[in-house]
């Protein structure tokens, strides 16, 4: 858990910060990109989808990482965010017929890196839990989980006798149970076979 954390904990500080700047100074970012904001709607996208989403996928990992049930889903949608990005990334340059540029290749090599973290802190996450299942299964085994208080038998549930007659009848005695049924009781109880 400790190392899906500490992966969990940094795309948090990178999207944050990638978020806050793009929230902050859309201009300046989407000059380090080749973008060039025209209009005001502009800027609104750039500090909506650019800033917003990536603060909120900030949130949403720094979230996750205070409960371990919540940290394997937080690491798929990292590395189901991280590997769509760079298959667009991949997809954008092969029909623009672009060269990777520096900024480009650092950002694709980048998110191959922390999807491949991401995936390897869910490998060691499922293995740790796996260990704790069988350690667990292994002290059920022991006899660690039963309880040891066994002075009187459990009491039953029902009392056969207190049935109505109507609902039991010999032949339902002789279809479903190890009983012998012989003519003659008047009770339709009999001695159990030997």
């Amino acid at each position: 858990m400790f190392f899906a954390r500490i992966v969990l904990a940094i795309q948090a500080l990178v999207m944050g910060g990638f978020g806050l700047a793009y929230w902050l100074w859309p201009y300046e970012m989407a000059n380090l990109n080749g973008m060039l904001l025209m209009e005001t709607v502009s800027v609104s996208n750039m500090r909506v989808y650019y800033g917003g989403l990536q603060l909120g996928l900030a949130i949403f990992l720094l979230w996750s990482m205070r409960r371990p049930e919540r940290a394997s889903p937080a690491l798929v949608l990292l590395v189901l965010i991280q590997l769509s990005l760079s298959l667009a990334r991949l997809g954008a340059l092969w029909l623009d017929g672009g060269a990777l540029q520096s900024f480009d290749l650092t950002s694709l090599v980048y998110k191959l890196a922390a999807a491949g973290l991401a995936l390897l802190a869910l490998y060691l996450l499922a293995r740790q839990r796996r260990t704790e299942a069988e350690r667990e299964a292994a002290d059920t085994l022991d006899g660690a989980a039963f309880d040891s208080d066994f002075d009187e038998p459990p009491a039953p549930q029902f009392n056969v006798r207190e049935l109505p007659l109507e609902r039991v009848t010999r032949t339902d005695l002789a279809e479903t149970s190890e009983v012998e049924v012989r003519p003659g009781l008047t009770d339709n109880w009999s001695e159990p076979r030997s």
